[in-house]
């Protein structure tokens, strides 16, 4: 984005043109070569040539200066390497008298310097010793006007510092032909051949027959003339064909292009979120001037943080955007709060940045957005269409699919389906933004649209400048509308300005309805034929799939605290809504204003390159930041909420203290819960009662004598579903037992250490830490492989080609290094309650302890890892051999889950090699099988029967310390008899992220119960995930999903006094009528794989009326 340009940078006219690109191969394969050849020559005629450059590197006083000798410095090319610090180029530029043979007398020559790195490419341009531009994404400048044969300037030009190294890409002297109109333009010439040939053969009525007239054109160019430097002869020959050009104008005006003005601003990535919102003003307020200067330019933007930005930091800028939103000429879409990851936030997540942001465009503006628009994230999942369509959204665009490193997906425009049914129709643009209007481009992505998708008229093409923000400069606008100008008469598509919903309006009435159904499985098998156009409409395939990205797939796994970040302050904001609405039903005000706060930074900080870890390292800074924040409300909010509730809880108890167990998960739980206890008398141990007086099995952890606080462990059965139990702490003297049952057996040999219960047997090697054997009692079955190492740790070398922190290259996992030595195998706990084998281990500078536990009555192990990581460029995995297998592995994705093949048997398959998962992977047979579940990880892998969780990686771009340090996690391991939905393994999904919490209360009587529940969810294939209380109504909103492809009646039972229920879509519109409410009791059906929202309604003197 241009900062400042001072007064040699004068305004471009209308008749700036910066070079078009030339690439044969794809633009120019309808005409001969010779044709190419003399187009070519004529693509010489375009721009001085400046391709040898003087290169310093560091800074130096003065080296703009003309005195400067600069004869010593290295010559330099394009696409030369820079350091990261300052450095200069220099050059000295003469006009010649022709440019092969071409006479620029007159002309006007325009210069731009292009260098990156990726990010702000701030530079500093000097003409003869003087400064003319300041910034970066500079546009082109006047270098020479008019242009007279001998005329030498000295161009310098200074790169300042900058977060990575850089790139040299070229200059661009483009030259301008006189402004007086006499002379054709043998750029246009060129451009119109080259838009002629890539399109007849692709318009909706095809005619290739006209080619030998683009052929004609070419051969009416006198390139003798040109050669004896004939200015008269030559401009007559461009005349010439431009006549011939002209006659195919009817038929090329068949393609249709929408130019849409758009800036993909990342919200954090190589510069703090402070930069980005300076970011946002320059490419607003530029938005916003060049609307005034062209009166029929429109821009496209997401994201209504950059809104609320503005609103609150800029009024003056939000009036402008107010005004031009009501013109139709600023077009909102996205509706999300910021343009998130889409793999990694849960569901409901995704949700609130929906929620959230539309609510706020519809606050500020009075629109909400109707098109997902998410250009740039690292895959999407398979439930987006679903989410999106639930909130208000028809269709999808983004052009992240075109970075597969393996496969191209053969469509452009598609019905994009979810499991459950819901369509978006969705567009691949082919970039979130170009950088020119270049009919050359535009023309070739419009002819590979065609061939796509059969039929196709009309495309959307966005252009700007991105990343750092920018947005349409001028040039492009000058360029935008010389072209749309000569798309009225001359052999280029018909561009106008437009939007995107305008773009979807029309294709959507132009559609075949006969779409066949696509996966990748289906794409595996050769069913890759474009579907056909029937009747001139467009021939579109339904995608039933989610939309995986073949690149980027380190992102599952870098930056591990941000993630662990992530999925935490979740599951700790969902609880405190949970609790915050049933105190609300006994009378606190609920928290909504903080609430929605906490959601904003969490939706913020799921923006797609931190949610990756893609960023540098501040980012993470100011992220932890935002996360300490919503934990402490989350805390506040959820301590206040529960004085409330347990005030009325009869929690009386004669000796001792009660303490009361909430569950947040809609079904009834029996597991095991952290206490803190802190007696009111000096005690040798403590036992715990349950609400029935009946022995609750405890283990005590620690105690401190002084202040009589005991931390402990209990085996607590069936707390009530979204409700509470409470126990009763009474001191143990003398020699009392502190704790009842016991089906924990431990047995240490110097070769092994087997832990046992009533469910489980678990063997671990002494000499390599391995788990050598995982067997189900009850049915005494074997679930490892025979001789495997369960729980190995594999270590591979990680040094992607490019793109550090995102990417793990095809070929990663061919090869791997166990980490097979241990420093110690010891029992470290064998209680009443639970028994953990610690590992320790030390490889290379890395330290790793794992706690291996097996619960009494529990059925899963878990590993608790404490891991001191100091690698570089290594990844680390927890891999599971196992007994049973089959051709798919099952993984949990947002609102649902996905089966992804084990086999590696084409191309579609091999470079699904790391994929993206919640907290939970399955692998296993229709008879049994293994559930891999963790609390903070999202990147698996499933090999034949190889079952692997994605637990480190240490890249050192653009974060040279990313995830060096402590690191801490757990995984379970979770045996089962039969597949992973008889198994409920989206149950234990929850519940080892969601743990029982205890609180220890005051004793009183109280009108409510020692047991008490709020809600429940009768079905077990439906998972309710959120309670809030309704965003403009005294209702609870009530949210699930289906997720074991099974059409229910949901019995979903809500606290007492309901009114009425409705359902509702995601963004709380109410749809229907009213629901079947019996009691306290709401039926309502559910499809397989819905996402269901309920609100039910509340009113009397008990509810809080805020």
């Amino acid at each position: 984005m241009r900062l400042c340009v001072f007064p040699l940078a004068v305004l471009l006219s209308a008749a700036l043109l910066p070079a078009q690109s030339f690439t044969p191969v794809r633009e120019l394969k309808n005409l001969s070569p010779g044709a190419v050849a003399k187009l070519h020559t004529l693509e010489t005629l375009d721009a001085l040539p400046a391709a040898d450059w003087h290169f310093h590197a560091g800074d130096l006083p003065h080296g703009e200066s003309p005195a400067l000798d600069d004869s010593s410095w290295p010559l330099v090319h394009g696409h030369s390497k820079a350091p990261k610090d300052a450095v200069w180029y220099r050059r000295e530029i003469e006009i010649p008298k022709t440019l092969n043979g071409y006479d620029i007398t007159g002309a006007r020559v325009w210069f731009q310097f292009q260098a990156d790195a990726n990010g702000p490419m701030p530079q500093i341009i000097y003409f003869n010793g003087k400064r003319v531009a300041l910034g970066d994404d500079l546009e082109p400048i006047v270098l020479f006007e008019p242009a007279k044969p001998g005329d030498k300037i000295l161009v310098a030009v200074k790169l300042l510092h900058t977060v990575d190294d850089k790139t040299f890409r070229g200059v661009t002297l483009r030259i301008e032909p006189s402004s007086s109109g006499q002379r054709p333009d043998p750029d246009d010439i060129r451009v119109q051949c080259i838009a002629a040939a890539n399109l007849l053969p692709q318009l909706k009525t095809p005619r290739p027959d006209l080619l030998p007239k683009v052929e004609a054109a070419v051969e009416a160019i006198d390139m003798k003339a040109l050669a004896a430097a004939d200015q008269t002869a030559f401009d007559a020959s461009l005349r010439k064909a431009q006549g011939i050009l002209s006659e195919l104008h009817p038929m090329l005006s068949e393609a249709k292009v929408d130019l849409a003005g758009n800036a993909h601003i990342d919200a954090a990535w190589l510069w703090p979120r402070s930069e980005t919102v300076d970011a946002v003003k320059r490419t607003f307020s530029t938005a916003l001037q060049l609307m005034n200067e062209y009166p029929d330019y429109t821009y496209s933007q997401s994201a209504a943080q950059y809104t609320e930005w503005m609103a609150e930091k800029y009024p003056d800028i939000n009036a402008q955007i107010k005004q031009r939103v009501k013109e139709g000429r600023w077009e909102i879409v996205g509706g999300m709060w910021i343009e998130p990851d889409l793999n990694m936030p849960d569901g409901e997540s995704l949700v609130r940045q929906l929620l959230v942001g539309q609510r706020y465009f519809q606050e500020q503006y009075g629109v909400t957005a109707r098109i997902g628009w998410n250009p740039d994230s690292f895959g999407y999942n398979w439930q987006l269409p679903q989410i999106y369509k639930r909130s208000g959204l028809d269709y999808f665009v983004t052009q992240k699919m075109h970075w597969n490193d393996t496969n191209q997906l053969p469509f452009r425009i598609f019905w994009w389906e979810s499991p459950d049914g819901s369509k978006v129709l969705t567009y691949f643009p082919t970039d979130y933004v170009h950088d020119n209007v270049n009919p050359t481009r535009i023309s070739a992505d419009f002819a590979e649209s065609a061939q796509r998708n059969p039929g196709t008229s009309e495309m959307l093409d966005l252009y700007g400048i991105g990343d750092h923000g920018g947005g349409p400069t001028r040039a492009m606008l000058e360029q935008a509308d010389h072209w749309i100008e000569k798309g009225k008469t001359d052999a280029v598509p018909a561009m106008h300005y437009s939007t995107a919903q305008k773009y979807f309006d029309d294709v959507e009435h132009n559609l075949n309805p006969d779409s066949p159904t696509w996966n990748y499985d289906s794409l595996a098998k050769g069913y890759t034929a474009p579907p056909a156009s029937a009747a001139g409409a467009v021939g579109l395939p339904t995608w039933k799939d989610e939309l995986y990205l073949e690149f980027h797939r380190g992102v599952f796994t870098t930056q591990a605290q941000h993630k662990a970040n992530m999925r935490n302050s979740e599951v700790a904001t969902l609880d405190a809504e949970k609790l915050a609405s049933f105190a609300w039903l006994d009378g606190k005000t609920y928290p909504a204003a903080e609430l929605t706060e906490d959601w904003k930074k969490i939706t913020f900080n799921q923006f797609h390159d931190l949610a990756a870890g893609s960023g540098i390292g501040i980012i993470y800074k100011d992220a932890q930041r935002d996360y300490t924040e919503v934990f402490h409300s989350d805390r506040e909010i959820s301590d206040a909420a529960i004085n409330t509730l347990s005030a009325t809880v009869d929690t009386h108890v004669s000796t001792g203290v009660p303490v009361m167990v909430f569950n947040a998960m809609a079904w009834p739980r029996s597991e095991t819960v952290n206490l803190n206890v802190q007696l009111p008398e000096d005690a040798k141990s403590v036992r715990l009662l349950d609400a029935h007086g009946q022995p609750v099995p405890s283990q005590v952890v620690s105690q401190d004598a002084a202040t009589h606080q005991f931390t402990l462990i209990a085996r607590v059965k069936d707390v009530p579903s979204l409700g509470y139990t409470v126990l009763h702490a009474e001191a143990v003297t003398g020699n009392a037992k502190a704790s009842a049952e016991n089906d924990l057996r431990l047995d240490e040999k110097s070769d092994a250490i087997t832990l046992s219960n009533a469910h489980l047997k678990l063997v671990l090697d002494r000499k390599t830490g391995c788990i050598t054997s995982l067997v189900s009692l009850p049915a005494n079955t074997e679930f490892l492989a025979p001789k495997a190492c369960g729980n190995e740790l594999q270590t591979f070398k990680d040094t992607p080609k490019q793109y550090d922190a995102w990417n793990v290259d095809p070929g990663t996992f061919d090869h791997y290094t166990p980490i097979s030595s241990v420093d110690a195998v010891t029992v470290l706990t064998h209680g009443s309650l639970r028994d953990t084998i610690r590992v320790t281990r030390t490889w290379q500078k890395s330290h790793f302890t794992q706690d291996i536990s097996l619960d009494a009555g529990a059925d899963q192990v878990e590993v608790a890892n404490d891991i001191d990581w100091q690698e570089q460029h290594v990844l680390l995995k927890a891999a599971f051999p196992l007994a049973a297998s089959s051709a798919k592995a099952t993984y949990e994705i947002p609102y649902g889950s996905i089966e992804r093949p084990t086999t590696r048997s084409n191309s579609w398959e091999k470079a699904r090699f790391e994929v993206p998962a919640m907290r939970w992977a399955d692998l296993g047979d229709a008879h049994q099988g293994l559930s891999l579940i963790n609390d903070s990880k999202y990147g698996y892998d499933a090999v034949d029967n190889m079952l692997r969780l994605t637990l480190l990686r240490s890249a050192t771009w653009p974060d040279p310390d990313a995830d060096r340090g402590r690191q801490r996690f757990t995984y379970a391991i979770y045996p089962h008899a039969g597949d992973w939905k008889q198994a409920l393994t989206v149950h234990r999904g929850f519940e080892l992220n969601d743990p029982l919490k205890a609180q220890q209360v005051f004793s009183h009587t109280g009108t409510l119960p020692t047991e008490h529940s709020w809600g429940t969810v009768e079905n077990a294939n439906v998972t309710l995930t959120a309670v809030k209380k309704a965003e403009d109504s005294n209702a609870l909103v009530f949210r699930m999903y289906e997720w074991a492809g099974k059409a229910s009646e949901v019995k979903l039972h809500v606290p007492r006094g309901a009114q009425y229920a409705v359902e509702s879509n995601l963004m709380e519109k109410v749809e229907g009528s009213h629901l079947a409410l019996t009691g306290d009791v709401v039926t309502v059906p559910i499809k397989p794989y819905e996402i269901l929202t309920v609100q039910v309604f509340y009113s009397g003197s008990n509810v809080a009326t805020k």
